[in-house]
């Protein structure tokens, strides 16, 4: 696929280098028998009552995958490092920036809890019976993920 750069060369090598400092997400994406794992974000200031994959912020001196264990712990759920595997990855370029990755694993033990931080409820829904109020992003990253494909941008240009 090519696409065309919506910059000249010039504007590319002229403009300042300016470093950007970007929030990181990670969402942890579980399946089981055909149904993903979503919360209903609440008391969080932003989206609350939309539905997103159980997530949190990536914290200092933090991996990924050490984020996810944390998050899946704030849901009730045990998981081993060693079985988390990237679903996603979004870069979002709606706000001042963010990376969100989307893991997921193979081996996890726990029933999720009826509430998380920053969750007022926790269910399972099928892949295709998403909620409608569920987060944008979300869908779109739990889209791609179902499709193959590992890689987005937000929004979509």
């Amino acid at each position: 696929m090519t696409r065309t750069l919506t910059k000249t060369r010039t504007e590319y090598i002229t403009r300042p280098n300016r470093h950007v400092q970007l929030i990181v997400d990670v969402h942890l994406v579980l399946l089981c028998d055909g149904e993903v794992l979503l919360g209903r974000r609440s008391n969080t200031g932003y989206g609350d009552g939309a539905y997103e994959p159980p997530s949190g912020r990536l914290v200092e001196r933090e991996t990924i995958v050490e984020a996810a264990v944390r998050v899946a712990a704030e849901a009730g759920i045990a998981l081993d490092p060693a079985g988390v595997t990237l679903a996603h990855v979004m870069h979002d370029v709606s706000g001042t920036g963010r990376v969100a990755f989307f893991l997921t694993a193979e081996n996890w033990d726990g029933p999720a809890g009826a509430e998380a931080d920053g969750y007022s409820d926790l269910g399972w829904f099928g892949l295709d019976a998403l909620p409608a109020n569920m987060m944008n992003r979300a869908r779109i990253a739990v889209h791609h993920f179902t499709t193959g494909t590992s890689l987005s941008t937000y929004p979509a240009f």
